[in-house]
């Protein structure tokens, strides 16, 4: 890892293990000097700069975290793992907005996955078997649309969930709370083995946290912090997943809910979220038709400048001084299409483009691939562009809510009109 990287990782822990501060504080700081090593060489100014209180400013200079700091760093750089800082580009843009994101994330999988539009499904453990059946038919009807399925790993819904999204070519992320080393619940060892070849996994606690109650809220802001929405499969009044839904709800997100049997207690949750505004689920199309702005106005240009180093390195390399940082201060052939209209792009000269339509430059590339051709299944438009399949599903999707491009069962693409 690169020295200024490994400074900026270690900034992180230090903010981040320090008693007196939370992810509110970590976020104006960070906002405010853009790294957490310029952010940790100025603690000093911190007060004066109304960033944070004179008692925390006063315990971070105290370096209680620096015991908890050295021995995070070593463990993670034994086990080889990769880490996630505010810095890098590919931090999400989505998590990087809410008033409580993580300073760093764990990761392992495919780290690509945190820039495809992401939708959560959250449910309980024990779940009916209709929350199960419903659950295995969305996630992957979502997946297939090419939108990742966010989940925390836990047993029931949760599990389903990642299943059936891994499935397709969505794929899924598990958000934990526990350390990445732990392996929890056990019986998903076969879950965890899929999603570290086809999707990923995520967590902001260090190596060896155990499954405490106390963790689960912290993730619960994870899961639908990276998500455009969070559907709520099956939930009593008093779940976790409400939590998850209210934790959304404060962010931003569009909250959706299956509805279940009115006898059912264990759908009692779904159908308050319902009676309070949540979007009734009866089909995916209910979910895309709501997510489409949303869809067709993903940017990540808001990302800060990463370090100059490369962001996927891993927490694997020659122990440091790991004190040389605060050495200062402190220091069927029906095809599905929907319509909407896109604001961004090139002009793009077609007798299949509406009149005022713009494209970006990959969605012209995609359309100009498709326009001479009869219908064209994904693997073959991902193998002919060379383009990443998470990348191509979802141009394929903004294009289909434009009715720009049909999509086919089997996964077949042609131009509309064609």
């Amino acid at each position: 890892m690169d020295p200024d990287r490994h400074d900026e990782y270690l900034a992180s822990l230090a903010l981040r293990n320090s008693s007196g501060l939370g992810p509110r504080t970590w976020k104006r700081l960070l906002e405010h000097f853009g790294r957490a090593a310029v952010a940790v060489e100025h603690a000093g100014q911190w007060h004066g700069l109304g960033l944070a209180r004179n008692n925390q400013v006063q315990e971070f200079l105290a370096g209680s975290w620096r015991a908890a700091t050295e021995q995070e760093a070593l463990d993670a750089r034994s086990k080889g793992m990769e880490v996630l800082l505010w810095s890098d580009k590919d931090y999400p843009a989505l998590l990087r907005r809410i008033p409580n994101p993580p300073a760093l994330l764990y990761l392992a999988g495919d780290r690509g996955l945190l820039a495809s539009p992401a939708l959560a499904m959250v449910g309980s453990r024990k779940c009916s078997r209709y929350g199960m059946e419903a659950v295995r038919s969305i996630s992957r009807e979502v997946s297939r649309a090419g939108i990742c399925v966010i989940s925390g790993f836990a047993a029931g819904i949760d599990r389903q969930a990642h299943v059936s999204a891994l499935e397709e070519i969505g794929s899924s992320i598990a958000v934990l709370g526990t350390g990445l080393d732990l392996l929890y619940p056990a019986a998903n060892k076969d879950l965890w083995l899929r999603l570290l070849r086809q999707g990923l996994i995520v967590t902001e606690f260090a190596p060896g946290t155990r499954p405490d109650a106390v963790n689960f809220p912290h993730r619960n802001r994870i899961i639908s912090g990276l998500s455009l929405g969070v559907l709520v499969v099956e939930a009593a009044v008093r779940s976790g997943s409400l939590i998850t839904a209210s934790i959304a709800l404060e962010q931003g997100r569009e909250v959706f809910a299956l509805p279940g049997p009115v006898n059912m207690e264990s759908y009692d949750g779904c159908h308050h979220l319902i009676r309070q505004g949540a979007t009734l689920v009866r089909t995916v199309e209910d979910i895309l038709t709501e997510l489409r702005p949303q869809l067709i106005g993903i940017k990540s240009s808001d990302a800060p400048k990463p370090l100059a180093s490369d962001s996927q390195d891993i927490v694997s390399d020659k122990p440091k001084d790991l004190t040389r940082l605060f050495s200062k201060e402190i220091s069927g052939d029906t095809p599905m299409a929907s319509t909407s209209t896109s604001k961004a792009g090139n002009q793009f000269a077609s007798t299949n483009k509406a009149p005022g339509e713009t494209l970006n430059p990959e969605e012209e590339r995609l359309i100009r691939f498709l326009e001479n051709r009869d219908r064209v299944h994904i693997d073959d438009i991902c193998n002919e562009l060379d383009d990443e399949p998470s990348r191509v599903s979802t141009l394929l999707l903004l294009l289909e809510m434009r009715s720009l491009v049909m999509r086919y069962p089997g996964m077949y693409y042609s131009v509309c009109g064609r």
